[in-house]
This record gives C-alpha cells, structure tokens and sequence, in this order.
C-alpha cells in the first residue's frame, strides 16, 4: 500500500486494542501520527517512527474536545486521516443493564466519536480530500446475548457513516467504517479467551488495522466511500 508516507493522521483510542493496532499498521506506511487516548503512559509506551505526537484527552468531555482540536488546528492547520477508534465494550443482558450503564456504552461509541468529529469538521482542521475511518461491528448484524446496548450503539455508527459519506461527499472527504468481530474486542478489553479464540481475535485485530490503513488511503476513494468493511472475513458489504 502507498499513499500514507508523510500524512497526517490522528487515531483515537490508540493507547489499546484495534486502535493501537491501527497505529502500528499506519505507522508501518510512514504516516505522521497523532494518538489520542486517555492513558498516557499507554500512549507513551509504542514505539513507532517516525515519533507521533501525543494527546491525553477524555473524550467524552465536550470542553476538552474543543480545546483539543482547536490546539491541533493552530499547531498542525489540516489533518488528512482521523481514525476514530475509541470505544466501550460490555456484556451484560438487558435486564441487568441501567440509565447509567447505556449511557457510558452510548457517551464513549458515540457521542465521544461524533462529537469529536463534530469539532474537526467545524474548525476545518480535516482536510479537503481526507478519510475519516469509523469503527462499527459485526454485532450489529448478528446480535448476540448481552449485546444490546453495544450492538444498538454500533448500529448508530453505521447510519452515522452512510449520512456522513453523503454529507461530506462534496469537500471529497471519504467516511468509511470496519467491522471487527466480537472476538476481536473481547481480546482488546481484556477478557479470558483460549489460545483458539485469542488466535483467532489477533487475526481480525489485524484485518481490522489493514482495512483502516486501507480506508485511509487515497487510492482507495474510487471504492471506498460509505462501505462497512466487516473484519470478520474477507468480503465487504455496503
């Protein structure tokens, strides 16, 4: 893949799991990156050149955000890529679920997303002509028990995506979102898995980090728009 050596690219949720993936991944195409996470001696610890600029930022805090970007936008002026990777994951059934615990799952996979690139848009700190790369999952489709308030907030982001390609279609910006499989997010929250099963969630970590590189390259803009990449095999469904 080529395309990315030099680009300006931010990644949310970098300090773990399919974010941190994802940094390593555009890392390897030489991309200049901006990690944004809450951990920063998480951030701090991955090693990759060229040396990325780091961001501590609670992005669910709406002041913070817009301090953020506004930073970003005086310091950089334009970005081209903005991963937004950043998100909650819980299983728990619905009837042992509160106001409050839908909330957090909605406020990080949604709100914080969106709210973010809210704020990239207006100060125009994404560049004409950029990619923006939306995490979804392949829970949105197949459901599963425990699910509901993950898959229901995943399935906001991909409705999200189709309006945004739309919405931004004419500033050529392309809006993309990945699949990943629930395997793969249990392995980066943590959870205990077989060696089976933590295989099998390291490989779609790893489809899931080359289909974001993929989505934020250039080359790709004849295909790529508005398309949910499901990172648990090898075909793509818009």
């Amino acid at each position: 893949m080529q395309g990315l050596a030099g680009k300006k690219i931010l990644v949310t949720g970098a300090s773990s799991g399919i974010g941190r993936s994802c940094v390593l991944r555009l890392a390897q195409q030489q991309a200049s990156l901006i990690l944004v996470g809450r951990n920063e001696q998480a951030l701090r610890s991955i090693a990759v050149e060229p040396q990325p600029r780091i961001c501590v930022c609670d992005l669910t805090d709406e002041t913070r955000i817009k301090l953020l970007v506004a930073e970003l936008k005086k310091e950089l002026g334009t970005i081209e890529g903005c991963v937004l990777a950043a998100g909650a994951h819980d299983v728990r059934p619905r009837m042992m679920e509160s106001p409050t615990s839908l909330q957090k799952i909605w406020a990080v996979n949604v709100q914080a997303c969106l709210g973010f690139l809210g704020a990239a848009l207006k100060s125009r700190l994404l560049a004409r002509g950029g990619a923006v790369v939306l995490f979804s999952s392949v829970a949105v489709r197949a459901g599963g028990p425990g699910l509901v308030a993950y898959a229901s907030s995943k399935g906001a982001i991909e409705a999200a995506t189709r309006s945004l390609a739309l919405e931004l279609a004419s500033q050529r910006i392309r809006v993309n979102a990945v699949a990943p499989g629930v395997a793969a997010l249990a392995s980066s929250s943590g959870g205990k898995s077989s060696r089976s099963s933590h295989s099998a969630a390291a490989g779609r970590t790893a489809r899931s980090a080359n289909s974001c590189a993929s989505a934020c390259s250039s080359r790709c803009s004849s295909v790529r728009v508005n398309e949910i990449t499901r990172a648990d095999r090898t075909a793509a469904a818009s």
